[in-house]
């Protein structure tokens, strides 16, 4: 894919970027309309196959274990042929995955096709935060990354409203499930077109020597000819000083600040995952079930305020992230996440009826979404350009295979310990991953990737950041940035520039946002 003619304008270095931020935002509205969909198919494909509980937990469960698996593959294949080109792969996968599901006559192909839209998704997960986080402006960073998030949700929604209207509308399980499935092939196709609009990274151009491609994309990006050739130099000596950047030297650290970002990147992709959230969106009608809803399309349409309340969640979460900061929305959600998990598990026991239940699913499904973009945004700060991409997908994939595990073992839990019992398991879950963020999670508010990885090198188990903001937070910063600046000059390297970032002396008219 040949990048088009580029203009240099504020406006059309905005219009590019937003562009950027659209359509990879897209790719994550695949998943999320696979797992909102599947709340409806799931029973229809029960019904009209014949599926054992042991089949539908595969369905439901070897999505995420393989995209969880795949996205290793995703990280080499972006270092490899470039973020733009990986997006595009990673969407043709996904087509041809729903399109074998939508054929399929028994569960064999029909896991087979589920087994390669898992590894479509492995891809998107890992390549378009990685993309995002890439070209955006350090100051929007949070936000425009965390759409991604934003987008996913808005697919879940989608997926339970489609889901809806097919159960009401179409005749036959088969019928019903088919279509459900084949409205999945319409939105990889279009992001593959809108990939044409789009420009590679300038790092990865970078990182591959392909820098008059580089510089020319940062000029699209940042419309000042001085400004973009000093951020090119200066991403080219951040490289230059990267000795080594395979797995190895991400999942075997031999610093403290590779090693305490392994730790907060896994420890946050297992975080999201551990409490149980997307079992929950999976097996809706059988929780709606549970609590005194017997017919799928009530249970469907009871389905939706649960998604609409995930959304609602992220929408009040994301834009909190550039102003507030990280860790109060983890230590928000994370301790919200435990009690409504409590209360959800006492409705079941107790017997409180399906409006309480209604009500405790939809709360724990906001409070997710609070902490829930941390995980795929902090991963993306803690690493440099060229260990990024396979940072990246070490996280997706404990994050995806943490997720397929407990979607594959959530209707034999509920079987051995109940529902009321799963739910508590999920709560105790819920009260360590939020002590966990207390006292490992550090702050990466407004802090260049540089200032980051010389807090984590200091070992600082965490930067304060009040609810309201503070003083606090910008003289740590501060403190931390002049070390870092000390440091990198006796080791005669210099800081990795982002996308839009300017220096104190630069006019406005410098400015891409």
């Amino acid at each position: 894919m040949q990048d088009i003619a580029h203009s240099t304008s504020p406006e059309s270095a905005k219009a590019l970027i937003y562009r950027t931020v659209v359509f990879c935002s897209m790719t994550s509205m695949l998943l999320g309309y696979d797992v909102g969909i599947m709340a409806g198919a799931l029973p229809n494909m029960t019904e009209d196959l014949h599926l054992t509980v042991g089949q539908e937990e595969a369905i439901a469960g070897s999505l995420n274990v393989v995209a969880g698996i795949c996205a290793v593959l995703a990280g080499f294949t972006a270092d490899r042929l470039g973020r733009k080109k990986a997006l595009g792969i990673a969407c043709v996968i996904f087509a041809v995955g729903a399109g074998v599901m939508t054929s399929a006559l028994e569960f064999y192909t029909l896991f087979l096709g589920r087994v390669i839209t898992g590894v479509g998704v492995g891809f998107g997960l890992v390549i378009a935060p990685l993309y995002l986080s890439e070209v955006v402006p350090p100051e929007q960073r949070g936000f425009l990354v965390c759409l991604f998030d934003v987008v996913l949700n808005v697919g879940i929604l989608e997926g339970y409203i489609v889901g809806y209207l097919v159960q009401v509308t179409v005749d036959g399980a088969g019928a019903r499930w088919r279509t459900m499935i084949a409205i999945a092939i319409l939105p990889p196709v279009i992001i593959c077109i809108g990939l044409f609009w789009l420009a590679e990274s300038p790092r990865w151009l970078m990182q591959v020597g392909r820098e008059e491609e580089a510089h020319s994309i940062l000029l699209r990006m940042i419309p000042d000819e001085q400004r973009a050739s000093e951020v090119q130099s200066e991403i080219k000596e951040v490289i230059d000083a990267e000795t080594s950047n395979s797995y190895a030297d991400v999942l075997c650290p031999k610093t403290r600040a590779l090693g305490a970002a392994l730790h907060i990147s896994l420890g946050l992709a297992i975080a999201q995952q551990i409490t149980g959230s997307e079992a929950v969106i999976y097996y809706t009608p059988e929780i709606m079930r549970q609590a005194g809803i017997t017919d799928l399309a009530s249970q469907l349409l009871w389905a939706m305020p649960v998604g609409a309340a995930k959304l609602a969640g992220e929408l009040v979460s994301v834009p909190l992230l550039d102003k507030q900061g990280r860790r109060p929305m983890l230590l928000i959600g994370g301790s919200m996440q435990c009690v409504t998990l409590f209360f959800l598990s006492l409705s079941f026991l107790l017997s409180w009826g399906f409006a309480s239940t209604l009500v405790f699913v939809a709360s724990f499904m906001f409070f997710f979404e609070v902490s829930a973009p941390i995980s795929w945004l902090v991963p993306n700060e803690v690493y440099s350009t060229g260990k990024r991409g396979k940072a990246q997908s070490a996280a997706v994939t404990v994050n995806r295979i943490v997720s397929g595990t407990i979607a594959l073992c959530f209707l034999s839990l509920t079987k051995a310990l109940g529902v009321s019992g799963t739910f508590f398991l999920f709560c105790a879950l819920a009260g360590v991953v939020t002590i966990w963020y207390a006292v490992v999670v550090i702050e990466t508010k407004g802090m260049t990737l540089e200032e980051v990885t010389m807090v984590l090198s200091r070992g600082e188990k965490r930067i304060s950041s009040s609810i309201n903001g503070g003083d606090t937070y910008d003289s740590v910063v501060h403190q931390s940035s002049h070390h870092l600046h000390d440091d990198l000059r006796s080791e005669g390297k210099k800081r990795e520039p982002e996308i839009g970032e300017q220096d104190a002396e630069d006019t406005p008219d410098n400015k891409i946002s």
